[in-house]
């Protein structure tokens, strides 16, 4: 009794809200999730139909952090990870900014690049390419977000080679066989199904 009403004291002196726990979410590798990727033997076939921006790193670049943004739910520039700039990489672009001058870049292994756009920028300045692979995607619905472990129905964090917290996934959006989720928004703005 004497341990309840000491904790319950130092609850009120503290304030309750000093309790609240940010509990940080554990991202979810999809691909160990069998109901989920069996949705993937009969996915539609989607192709970028907007142009990706790719150049070389700078020699001023290499070595160096570089961030990559992602827009948050209010359409925000938000931190999403950063990589080492190397001479292995292409700095890629979409051309559209997040959010004024700020832009979603991120680093592509050179060999995964020319497989993707076909061939390798020649210089450090950004130059468009069209992506000639094509992806396999699935809608991320209500059913998906539960197997994805969903807290509040409406997103999930997903497991990505690039970012150990993860990317969050939301409902409406796409998860990709290349292993990453697709914004509702950004799916309409810069894919087209493969007939």
């Amino acid at each position: 009794m004497k341990n309840v009403l000491l904790a319950t004291a130092v609850v009120s002196f503290m304030g309750a809200s000093s309790f609240s726990v940010s509990a940080e979410i554990a991202p979810v590798t999809f691909q160990d999730i069998s109901e989920v990727m069996v949705e993937f033997d009969s996915a539609k076939e989607f192709r970028k139909k907007a142009l990706t921006y790719g150049r070389l790193p700078h020699r001023s670049e290499l070595g160096r952090t570089f961030p990559t943004y992602v827009a948050d739910e209010n359409g925000k520039p938000k931190l999403e990870t950063e990589n080492e700039v190397s001479n292995t990489v292409v700095i890629a672009r979409n051309p559209e900014p997040v959010s004024g001058a700020v832009f979603n870049e991120w680093l592509v292994p050179k060999d995964k690049w020319e497989a993707t756009y076909g061939e390798i920028p020649e210089y450090s300045q950004f130059a468009p390419f069209k992506r000639l692979k094509t992806i396999k995607a699935i809608p991320i619905t209500d059913n998906v977000l539960t197997l994805l472990g969903s807290e509040d129905g409406e997103t999930a964090v997903i497991a990505v080679e690039w970012n150990e917290q993860g990317m969050t996934v939301y409902k409406d959006g796409y998860l990709a066989d290349g292993g990453y989720g697709i914004a509702p928004e950004e799916m309409a703005k810069t894919y087209e199904e493969v007939e």
